[in-house]
């Protein structure tokens, strides 16, 4: 498995989708925490539905404010 974590316990990427292509985006939304001063609580929801607006796949793309598929 190929997969990126960030340090809030998400994860990216899998064995046909390697989390590495999504480096770019893990230091764009870890910066965006740090100028937004992200309150630590919501830091985890934040970088997750951060990677998905910059184009990384997740799971829960309705907890991020985008209709529910399926």
């Amino acid at each position: 498995m190929y997969v990126l974590t960030d340090p809030y316990g998400n994860s990216y990427g899998g064995w046909y989708n390697p989390g590495s292509n999504y480096r770019w985006q893990l230091t764009t939304c870890e910066q965006a925490i740090d100028d937004g001063k992200v309150p630590n609580a919501a830091r985890k929801g934040f970088m997750r539905c951060c990677m998905w607006r910059h184009g990384v796949p997740i799971e829960d793309t309705a907890s991020c404010g985008a209709p529910a598929t399926g």
